[in-house]
């Protein structure tokens, strides 16, 4: 007996051992052995098993997360061990060894000694109980590519007694994640459904820009009790000439299964990606949305898509410089996929009767962290060829430069196109 160990949780108690290596902590007391009527423990809550010899501990999925030691437990198990502070929502989960069943019961004034909970549980169960408080809000979740420290079985013996920072409201969750926006933070929502659940694509705003992150959300309802793979999202680009599926420049596993949803389930879920250097800018043949999926398995997946604009500053400054010159783009086309740009400009009145030349051929490509241009005049009856000139812009540089002195380079290389 000296190797079994008992748990105690609220008015319950387990012995943890050979014969019994897996138990359950939450609310319902026909699934978990370990159970309490407190609110801020879910239904089921967390799981004990043993392995190896070791306990351990990991969180399910929890609204109001799990501790031990005043840090949050992630999805990864936890080595657990008698003398550890550990509270599963707000209630005390005590841990000893069966040998020290002889010591005198909690009611003959040995109880246990327990620290306070951590500030960092008060903190955010404060937060918590301020947005349930709010009529209109999004239920706070678990963030399954959360990136606090996480524990590998086996590799820690003992658990830091250190109370871990006190989140803010923009990165609490059930595990440590980040809390779900209001709605008037993200005000750009789309939203996917089937009989299976709804998915909810939250944005801030519905413009972005090449070389950029997007940041939003995602919240997953769950309308039924599925067993879900995985979820993801994806920037997607939809050319005239390219994939009919359109093509992804990027894409989030936002969180990986598989798990049991049940229903009236609500998982908000924090996303980023990003924008590639040389995006073609929303028009005539292209268009830009990101993409939400929720695999199931055995059922149907769930579908949501939000249409965004896209828009290119570099593109813009090259624009702006030849616009200080008085050069007018006509048009920009962007190639499919490619990170590149066909079209013309046109010169000043002035110049195009004594250049004898109407339109100057352009052509933008984006090779890695340079911008290519290159410029070409088409033979008239002024020139017996074509005339060609090509340059590198920096983009860091490009970027960065005033209008004024992007205008002077590119009159130079002008200039040296017309042979001036």
């Amino acid at each position: 007996m000296i190797n079994q160990m008992f748990i105690t949780f609220d008015q319950s108690q387990v012995v943890l051992d050979p014969q019994k290596p897996r138990i359950y902590v939450g609310r319902d007391a026909k699934l978990c052995a370990l159970h309490t009527d407190d609110p801020s423990v879910s239904r089921q809550h967390a799981e004990i098993f043993v392995d190896a010899g070791n306990v351990y501990l990991t969180d399910l999925g929890s609204s109001n997360g799990t501790w031990v030691n005043g840090i949050p437990v992630r999805r990864l198990p936890v080595p657990i061990a008698a003398g550890h502070q550990i509270y599963v929502g707000r209630v005390p989960l005590i841990v000893g060894y069966a040998q020290q069943q002889a010591a005198p019961a909690a009611g003959d004034g040995q109880r246990t000694m327990f620290a306070a909970p951590p500030e960092a549980l008060n903190q955010y169960m404060q937060q918590r109980a301020a947005l349930e408080a709010q009529p209109q809000h999004l239920p706070t979740g678990y963030q399954a590519n959360s990136q606090g420290p996480q524990f590998q079985p086996g590799a820690v013996t003992s658990m830091p007694v250190a109370v871990a920072a006190a989140p803010t409201n923009a990165q609490v969750v059930g595990l440590g994640g980040k809390a779900a926006p209001l709605p008037a933070e993200y005000a750009y929502r789309r939203q996917g459904s089937n009989s299976n659940g709804a998915l909810l694509i939250a944005l801030k705003s519905d413009t972005f820009a090449n070389n950029a992150v997007i940041d939003g959300y995602l919240e997953y309802t769950a309308l039924d009790n599925e067993t879900i793979n995985y979820i993801t999202i994806e920037l997607v680009e939809y050319h005239k000439k390219g994939p009919k599926n359109g093509h992804v420049w990027d894409r989030m596993l936002v969180r990986q299964g598989p798990w049991k949803s049940a229903k009236g389930d609500v998982l908000p879920m924090p996303f980023q990606l990003r924008v590639p250097a040389g995006t073609a800018v929303t028009g005539r043949d292209v268009n830009w949305e990101l993409r939400g999926y929720v695999d199931i398995n055995w059922a149907f997946d769930i579908e949501a898509s939000s249409p965004i604009m896209m828009k290119n500053v570099d593109l813009e400054h090259v624009r702006d410089a030849l616009g200080h010159l008085d050069y007018r783009i006509v048009e920009l086309e962007p190639q499919a996929l490619g990170q590149r740009y066909f079209g013309k400009f046109q010169p000043p009145p002035q110049l195009r009767s004594q250049w004898g030349v109407s339109d100057i051929n352009l052509d933008i490509e984006y090779l890695g962290a340079n911008l290519s241009i290159k410029m070409e005049v088409e033979k008239t009856s002024l020139f017996k060829f074509d005339k060609k000139i090509d340059f590198l812009f920096d983009l860091s540089v490009l970027r960065s430069a005033s209008k004024a002195d992007l205008a002077q380079h590119f009159q130079q290389y002008i200039n040296q196109l017309m042979g001036k």
